[in-house]
C-alpha cells in the first residue's frame, strides 16, 4: 500500500500523480503484488504452474542443457503442469549448472524481454556460475525491492547508507559516494531524500567515523561486518542516535546476531534472503518476521537428501526456478542452502514460509562419525574473556573431519597458555575433541563479493 505519492511526469500535475513510463511499470506491477499477496497458496501455486508451463516449453525448445535432461529423463510436457509431473524433473546441482557454460542460455532469448547482461556468481565454493539476465528480470529485481521498501513502510524521505563491496578505488573512505536520492529502486517513483554508500573493506574505526558524519536513518550491510561495527561502537562508547532499521544482506543472520545489533545500534533489524542467480528469494514479513517467499518470482523448494519435499520444520537443500528467466533458466536448481519451511503466517498472507535459513552447505561441521551439523561457535567475545587479548576477526575453517584451523586478528601474539584456552573453549563450543590448530593473521579477506563466513568446512 502506498503511504505517498509517486513523482509525477507533468510538471503543472501533483494530484493524482501522472508517473512516466518505467516509474508506470513499477506502479503496475505493484498493483499486482498487493493484491497476489493474501491470495491462498492453492492459488499462488495454480498460477505458478501456468508460468512454469511456459517457462517449460521455452526451455525445451531453446536451451541446449534441459533438451539434453528432459530427452534423457524421458519427459513429456504436459499441457498442464502438476506437482507430480514437477517431482519427476531432475535436480541440476550446482556443479552440473557449473559445467554447462553456455548449453545453459537460450538460443532465442524473446526479444521482448529487453537487453541481455551476463553475471556471474561469487564463486566462494570454488568455479562460478556464469549466467544470463535480461530486461525483464531487472524490471522484476526492482519490484521486489520497492516491495520490501513498502511491506516496511521505509520514510524515503530520510537518508540511506549503505556499507557494501565495491572494487577497490570505489566508494572508499574518508567521503564514499552520495547521492541525492535513494537510487534506481526509488528515485523514478518517488522523491526520496539523499543515500551515502563506503566500501566495507574500510577499517572499523572509518566505517565508524563516516556513519558519524552521515548520521542515516537506515542502515545497509553485511551480518558480519554490522557485528564487528557494534563492537567497535560499544567499544568507543559511541552510538547512532537517528537510527530507525538496520538491513542485513548476503549472509545468513543467526537469532543471536540479530538480537545483538538490535541491542548495540538500539533499531530492529530486517534481513532478506537473495542470490545472484536469481534476485529476491524472500521478504521478511512486516507483522511477524517470518521469510516470505517471494512466489512471483520465484518456486522455492526444500527437499531432503532423497530429493523428497521436507515437511515444515524439517531442515533441507534448498532449490529454486526462476519463473521469468528465459536467457538462462534455472529450473530445480540446487543452490547450495540449507533452510526450513513455517507454518502458515499469523499475517494471513498465502506466500509461502520460511522460517529458518541455516546457511550453506559448507557451513556444516562434519564430525567423525560421519554426520554433519551447523556448529555453535560460541558468544562474540568469548575468545577476548577466556584470554583477555581483545579479539578482532575470527574464522574457523574445517579443511578435513580432523583438521580445523582457528584464524584469528587479536591485537598481539598469543603465549601457548593462551592458545591452550582457546583451543579448549572452541572445542567445547563445537562439541567434539577436534585437533584445533590457532593462526594469527593481520586480516581475513571477505570473499569476491565482500561476503564473509565465520565458519567454512571444505569437507566433501
Amino acid at each position: 500500500m502506498l503511504s505517498q505519492l509517486p513523482l509525477s511526469q507533468l510538471g503543472a500535475t501533483h494530484f493524482p500523480a501522472i508517473p512516466g513510463p518505467q516509474a508506470a511499470l513499477q506502479l503496475a506491477i505493484q498493483y499486482q503484488l498487493e493484491s497476489i499477496q493474501w491470495w491462498p497458496q492453492q492459488q499462488l501455486q495454480q498460477h505458478q504452474y501456468h508460468q512454469l508451463g511456459l517457462l517449460l516449453a521455452h526451455a525445451n525448445a531453446t536451451v541446449p542443457y534441459y533438451q539434453e535432461i528432459f530427452k534423457q529423463s524421458n519427459l513429456q510436457l504436459p499441457a498442464l503442469v502438476t506437482s507430480d509431473f514437477w517431482q519427476r524433473i531432475p535436480i541440476s546441482g550446482r556443479q552440473a549448472v557449473q559445467h554447462a557454460g553456455l548449453k545453459l542460455v537460450s538460443q532465442r532469448i524473446p526479444p521482448e524481454h529487453g537487453p541481455t547482461e551476463f553475471g556471474t556468481t561469487s564463486g566462494s565454493t570454488g568455479r562460478p556460475v556464469r549466467f544470463a539476465r535480461t530486461g525483464l528480470t531487472h524490471s522484476l529485481w526492482l519490484a521486489f525491492a520497492m516491495r520490501d521498501h513498502l511491506w516496511h513502510t521505509r520514510h524515503f524521505k530520510g537518508k540511506l547508507a549503505a556499507i557494501r563491496w565495491y572494487p577497490k578505488g570505489t566508494a572508499d573512505f574518508p567521503g564514499g559516494e552520495t547521492s541525492d536520492n535513494w537510487g534506481p529502486i526509488v528515485a523514478p517513483l518517488f522523491a526520496s531524500g539523499p543515500s551515502a554508500v563506503l566500501n566495507v573493506t574500510a577499517r572499523l574505526s572509518h566505517q565508524l567515523a563516516w556513519l558519524q558524519q552521515q548520521q542515516p536513518d537506515y542502515l545497509v550491510s553485511f551480518p558480519s561486518n554490522l557485528m564487528a561495527l557494534a563492537q567497535h561502537a560499544l567499544d568507543q562508547g559511541q552510538s547512532l542516535p537517528n537510527l530507525l532499521e538496520l538491513r542485513t544482506v548476503g549472509e545468513t543472520l543467526s537469532d543471536e546476531a540479530r538480537q545483538r545489533l538490535t541491542d548495540a545500534f538500539k533499531a530492529p533489524v530486517v534481513d532478506i534472503y537473495t542470490c545472484e542467480e536469481a534476485g529476491y528469494l524472500a521478504l521478511q514479513c512486516p507483522q511477524t518476521g517470518n521469510y516470505h517467499v517471494q512466489s512471483e518470482n520465484v518456486l522455492l523448494e526444500i527437499v531432503d537428501d532423497k530429493g523428497q519435499p521436507c515437511a515444515a520444520g524439517q531442515p533441507g537443500q534448498v532449490l529454486i526456478t526462476t519463473l521469468h528467466n528465459y536467457a538462462t533458466p534455472l529450473i530445480r536448481y540446487e543452490l547450495g542452502d540449507i533452510a526450513e519451511f513455517g507454518d502458515p503466517c499469523a499475517c494471513g498472507r498465502g506466500l509461502p514460509v520460511v522460517r529458518r535459513i541455516l546457511g550453506r552447505n559448507r557451513n556444516r561441521l562434519h564430525l567423525p562419525n560421519g554426520n554433519t551439523v551447523f556448529p555453535y561457535l560460541g558468544e562474540h567475545g568469548g575468545i577476548g574473556r577466556a584470554t583477555g587479548v581483545k579479539l578482532h576477526q575470527f574464522q574457523c575453517v574445517q579443511h578435513s573431519v580432523n583438521d580445523i584451523e582457528l584464524k584469528l586478528v587479536m591485537d598481539r601474539p598469543l603465549t601457548s597458555d593462551e592458545t591452550s584456552k582457546i583451543v579448549s573453549l572452541m572445542q567445547n563450543n563445537l562439541g567434539h575433541p577436534f585437533p584445533i590448530r590457532c593462526t594469527l593473521l593481520k586480516d581475513i579477506p571477505r570473499n569476491a563479493n565482500g561476503k564473509f563466513e565465520e565458519f567454512v568446512s571444505w569437507v566433501t
